[in-house]
């Protein structure tokens, strides 16, 4: 396995997904590889999240949460090919989801966020997920993301 644990070389979080502040939800990466990202986050404890809803923060925005960590490993897979520019897509399909909680807010300790690519063409990516704290299963699911093609080249 070609474990990358490089946080010290990556680009900010930030650069690597399409989304400003207060949008980027994740604080950093613990790991990745060919399949698999890890992410950390504590951006569920704050009172202004952007994915609150009258104060409160769903279990469900996890599902967003999990979306930018599959666009990060993108990000990352694409750069460490090429240098390829950003891509863009959306989130197609959120299916399997287990919830064992109904919200992320009351979660004190770090939420780790992991995303293992299950299936990935030039079109589309489908990612297993699990948000996970203290060793306990928040959320899990997976997740279908759908690439856009860049058609400005083309006549």
């Amino acid at each position: 396995m070609d474990t990358r644990k490089l946080p010290a070389l990556l680009p900010p979080i930030a650069d690597l997904l399409p989304h400003s502040a207060p949008m980027v939800l994740l604080d950093a990466i613990s790991l990745w590889d060919q399949q698999t990202i890890r992410c950390l986050t504590q951006s569920h404890l704050l009172p202004d999240n952007p994915l609150r809803d009258g104060g409160v923060l769903s279990v469900f925005a996890g599902v967003e949460y999990a979306a930018q960590a599959m666009a990060i490993h993108a990000r990352l897979l694409d750069s460490a090919t090429a240098d390829i520019p950003p891509r863009k897509g959306f989130l197609a399909v959120a299916s399997k989801l287990n919830a064992n909680v109904d919200v992320l807010d009351h979660i004190a300790a770090p939420i780790q966020v992991e995303a293992n690519m299950l299936a990935h063409n030039t079109d589309s990516s489908l990612y297993a997920f699990s948000l996970t704290a203290d060793g306990q299963t928040l959320l899990s699911g997976q997740l279908t993301a759908v690439i856009i093609s860049d058609t400005s080249s083309r006549p």
